[in-house]
């Protein structure tokens, strides 16, 4: 066999290449993009799509008259070669097309489905893996009014400490379902615990619950995982 690729030091034959892909998780990947360039065939690009594209969105520019001389002349501008434009550019804004096209309608309902995990909270945290004294620390909070800050700046074994105990905000998707479960249902200014999560107790308080809004970041977050998903499904 000939060599096909190299690599630093290596060269890699067409059978060392095989074995690689599939060794290092690169093979179904591989096979995925090929499949997806079947179908971004039938999605294609207008001049005036492609040509907003390149010159950042300016609706309110004219298309040149000779477009190819304009493709030209980007390229040029860029860096880049007529080649690229055509194989890696173009792909790119026929996937982002795609995901307009066939998964754009799906973002409303997928995210009334998932709302819960785009929640925002806000909470104090004091983590300890001694569970009397988690145990001793949460009455304290809940009976005596201890000082959350204090306690944790004192006794906590995560980062938090820095801060006082506090975390947030961060998405409610973040969080171990322990402590998701108990904020989808609980309220502003409880303290629960101890609650177990992996080798720790987590004595917390809900500070604050920030509903999920669907912005346009939100959007495109969620059209990329039905993106995600389904181009999974092709391989």
């Amino acid at each position: 066999m000939t060599d096909c690729l190299k690599i630093g030091n290596h060269l890699l034959d067409n059978g060392q290449l095989i074995s690689a892909l599939v060794r290092y998780k690169i093979l179904e990947t591989l096979v995925g993009q090929v499949l997806l360039d079947d179908v971004l065939q039938q999605v294609p690009l207008t001049q005036q799509e492609l040509f907003y594209a390149l010159v950042g969105g300016a609706n309110d520019a004219s298309i040149p008259e000779d477009f190819n001389a304009f493709l030209a002349q980007w390229c040029q501008r860029q860096g880049v070669t007529p080649e690229y434009l055509n194989r890696v550019l173009l792909r790119d804004l026929r996937v982002e097309k795609f995901k307009q096209l066939y998964f754009g309608s799906q973002v409303e309902s997928e995210f009334l489905r998932a709302k819960s995990d785009f929640d925002q909270v806000e909470f104090s945290l004091v983590q300890l893996t001694d569970l009397s004294l988690a145990q001793e620390l949460y009455f304290h909070l809940r009976d005596d009014g201890a000082d959350f800050s204090r306690l944790a700046q004192q006794y906590s074994l995560g980062n938090e400490r820095q801060t006082g105990g506090w975390i947030g905000p961060v998405a409610m998707s973040t969080l171990p379902v322990e402590v998701a479960t108990l904020f989808r249902g609980g309220q502003a200014g409880v303290v629960y615990g101890p609650v177990p999560v992996a080798d720790r107790f987590w004595l917390i308080r809900l500070e604050r619950l920030m509903a999920a809004r669907l912005t346009e970041a939100t959007r495109a977050s969620l059209m990329n995982q039905l993106y995600r998903q389904w181009l999974v499904s092709l391989r």
